[in-house]
């Protein structure tokens, strides 16, 4: 296999050279061809004078003369137009220097013509040796710049190539000349004596000129010979030197080679406009052309992801919410067991889940969702649940015919490919298995299997859950207790609501002195404490309490909890720690634990130091505690997701759809309390340029600075969120439309003289913003809609009124002060 993809590469890379070759050898083939043509037509006026070579009328020449020279000089001026309008875009240092060397020969095209003879006097005295001097001057011009820019880099980040310092200096530097020329006439090596026709020198630098010619040919073949641009080029040069050869032979002024080298002349000019054409105009509208397609499919890409995480986060509540209300209303084991699989199926969106539990010696399979009847018992040394089983840990496998020991008919009559596991424990112990099995192969991840032990989680308490019905029914307050306490977990959302509801039913139950609940937080630092309930607590004894379950030392009981190996979670979950402390009073602390992570704590204080809970309530403790963890655990992941289908994951800011909801919800309290609402759009200017010339990696660095600029330079009040791209929002409570255009021109300011650094490298850039104030005398019937129409238009007025300004809406019915 390996032999055959590589003969497929060599033979690829050798189709790509012969067709490479082919190309070259055809352009090659076309210039010698085109070569000949031209240098035939001169051959055959020279070698039969007699038929076709005419020395025409001085008027009538000097009028072919005339239009010839304006005909070069509007070429001349339109490579010029087409590269500087076109550079913003491409950058392309050697196509701007060729315009530059364009600008100045048709400053001097256009000298020689106004000195050509018979033209009205060019401040000084018109002559032959004066048009011939800016005419060589011309040719060497064109012909050593066109072979200069071989050696320039199409993009350069140095300074010399600033268009506007490039121009100054080409337009100085010709004028200059042609100044020189004028007045020093006389002083200079002349090229067309009166009487003799042209000088040994002229001829010489027309031949110098045919060299540069020759050699910049040659140069652009090395390049890309068959790319449209550079065989352009390679046709001007062409001509160039067919119209040089011309110019060294005519013997008259008004001869037909002085006629031909002009026809030359103005070829070779078109095809270099033709080649500017394709690399400053053409090219980058392609290339815009095909970056909008990838954006558009970007775009399309991006909602059809959205809408899977919604869909996705609305199926995984669901199945939560659906799951904790089955484990709070029933106490059949297999029924409870059967939902547990379904619910696995519907967020894994698996067709093939099933669940064992160890019965003696095997593995039976007491719950599955698959299009397949598996067998009712498992030996568990032959079979990927018995693997599971062993390791006593979630396992992932890519290809299950990797494990030929264990692989058995069924999965192979049912295709099954990989698999992903994980052990369902109880009391510490592994009890069962749940298994999942895709028919591709690497379908799962260590993420789906640590994923996964939530829903085994969920197993072994389903089947701790079933078992205590069974074994203990202490009394019908416990009972209602308990039903309660799951019942609220499977309504509650927020962490805080679901341990505050626990914990003041606990405290109504034990009748104790005092109360307080506690939430974890995980951090890099370590945990921290919150308390969401206290009753019958002094505030220093909670901060007391605050600061000794935050402290890590390993004499506190509960030292661990927080992080502890799934070998030794669930032997813990069920501890009830006791201690006398806080004055004497007696504390009895419950602690949350999910997955052998710590959730939080719940203190019970008794003033007596006698009392504590009654012995034989572990169990519903226990149960009690684990269900809130899970209820902690479910509440935590839900906001998880809420968090990422709000918020923006470049920036950290809001995205465009909170942005939308606390837009309205800042609206209605505009219209419930008559106060003003502002808001700025702002936009980063030519960004595509920063991305073009550093990178989008550079492009990522600057928004999420400028997010975190955004954050930090506004108000804690105001609203910040990426409406899209590079397009950021700010809404401002409360604010009028003179605040809002100080805060927009301050940060305006402030963007202005940041520096943004990537890399090694220093970025600075600007902003355009548009503000727009929403106050009840706007009058507007969708203040929403009309808001943020408002401000987008004031940014597309600030970007037409020349970018890095602010721009205000201003409504006729308000007054703006």
């Amino acid at each position: 296999m390996l032999v055959r993809v590589t003969e497929m590469l060599l033979g690829l890379k050798g189709g790509i050279k012969v067709s490479l070759l082919i190309k070259t050898l055809k352009a090659n083939v076309r210039l010698a061809a085109l070569a000949t043509v031209l240098f035939g037509i001169v051959g055959l006026i020279s070698w039969m004078p007699e038929h076709f070579y005419v020395i025409y009328p001085e008027n009538l020449y000097l009028s072919i003369h005339t239009v010839a020279e304006i005909i070069c000089l509007v070429i001349a001026l339109s490579v010029f137009i087409v590269v500087w309008y076109g550079w913003p875009q491409t950058n392309n240092s050697r196509d701007l220097v060729i315009a530059m060397v364009f600008l100045a020969v048709g400053i001097f095209d256009f000298a020689h013509l106004l000195s050509y003879k018979g033209m009205p006097d060019f401040i000084t005295a018109n002559s032959e040796n004066k048009a011939s001097i800016f005419w060589i001057i011309s040719r060497l011009l064109v012909s050593g710049g066109l072979l200069a820019a071989v050696y320039i880099p199409r993009r350069s980040i140095s300074a010399v190539f600033h268009r506007l310092y490039l121009l100054t200096i080409t337009i100085s530097a010709a004028v200059s000349l042609v100044g020189m020329v004028i007045l020093f006439e006389r002083s200079l090596v002349p090229m067309f004596i009166a009487g003799h026709g042209q000088t040994v020198e002229k001829i010489t630098l027309e031949y110098i000129a045919m060299g540069f010619n020759l050699l910049a040919i040659y140069l652009y073949g090395c390049r890309n010979p068959s790319q449209q641009s550079v065989f352009l080029l390679r046709v001007s040069l062409v001509f160039s030197l067919a119209a040089g050869m011309s110019f060294t032979l005519y013997a008259h002024t008004y001869d037909s080679f002085h006629f031909l080298g002009h026809i030359y002349k103005i070829m070779a000019y078109y095809c270099v406009l033709r080649s500017l054409l394709q690399t400053s105009i053409l090219r980058p509208y392609m290339r815009i052309s095909r970056l909008n397609q990838a954006l558009k499919h970007m775009a399309e890409k991006r909602m059809s992801l959205y809408k899977e995480t919604r869909d996705s986060d609305r199926i995984l509540r669901q199945a939560f919410i659906q799951l904790g209300a089955t484990l709070a209303s029933k106490h059949d084991l297999a029924a409870m067991l059967q939902q547990v699989v379904t619910a696995t199926g519907t967020v894994f969106q698996c067709e093939h889940v099933f669940l064992s539990l160890v019965e003696g010696k095997t593995l039976k399979i007491v719950a599955y969702l698959s299009s397949f009847k598996p067998p009712e018992r498992l030996q568990p040394e032959k079979s990927f649940m018995g693997k599971v089983f062993f390791d006593k840990r979630s396992i992932v496998i890519d290809n299950v015919e990797n494990h030929s020991d264990v692989i058995q008919d069924t999965l192979c009559q049912a295709q099954l490919k990989s698999m992903v596991g994980a052990p369902i424990r109880h009391n510490g112990d592994v009890i069962g298995v749940l298994v999942l099995f895709s028919r591709k192969e690497r379908a799962f991840t260590q993420h789906d299997a640590q994923f996964l032990s939530v829903f085994s989680h969920h197993a072994g308490e389903a089947i701790k859950n079933a078992r205590a019905y069974e074994t203990t029914v202490e009394s019908f307050t416990q009972l209602t207790l308990l039903y309660d306490v799951v019942k609220d977990l499977a309504v509650q959302k927020s962490p805080g609501a679901i341990l505050t509801r626990v914990a003041e039913k606990l405290y109504s139950l034990f009748a104790a002195d005092g109360t307080v609940a506690f939430i974890m937080h995980h951090r890099d630092d370590g945990i921290h404490t919150e308390p969401v309930f206290t009753t019958g607590f002094e505030q220093k004894e909670i901060d007391h309490l605050q600061r000794v379950f935050s402290d890590g030392k390993m004499t506190w009981p509960w030292s661990g909890l927080s992080s502890m190996d799934e070998s030794t979670a669930y032997d813990s979950e069920r501890s009830l720690i006791t201690m006398s402390v806080l004055m004497s009073r007696r504390l009895n602390i419950l602690p949350l634990l999910a997955n052998g992570k710590l959730q939080g704590l719940i203190v019970l204080g008794w003033n007596d130091t006698t009392k504590e809970i009654p012995q034989g309530k572990e169990l519903m403790l226990s149960t009690i505690a684990s269900q809130t963890a899970i209820g902690l655990e479910r509440a935590y992941l839900y906001d998880h997701f809420q968090a990422m289908a709000l918020t923006d994951p470049l920036t950290r800011l809001a995205n465009r759809r909170q942005f939308e909801m606390a837009l309205g919800r800042e609206i209605s309290r505009t219209l419930n309390y008559n106060r003003p609402l502002s808001l700025i759009m702002l936009d980063i200017d030519f960004f595509k340029k920063v991305n073009d010339t550093w990178g989008h990696l550079a492009g990522d660095v600057i928004l999420q600075k400028m997010g975190a600029m955004i954050k930090e330079h506004f108000r804690t009040t105001d609203i910040s969120a990426r409406y899209g791209g590079e397009e950021f929002a700010i809404v401002l409570p409360e604010t009028g439309l003179a605040e809002a255009r100080r805060l927009a021109e301050n940060f305006r300011q402030f963007i202005e003289t940041a520096k943004f650094e990537v890399d090694d490298t220093i970025i600075t850039i600007t902003i355009s913003l548009g503000v727009a104030t929403f106050e009840i005398c706007t009058g507007w019937e969708d203040p929403k809609t009309k808001i943020i129409d408002a401000a987008d238009q004031s940014l597309y007025r600030a970007k037409q009124q020349g970018r890095n300004r602010v721009e205000c809406h201003i409504s006729p019915n308000c007054p703006y002060i």
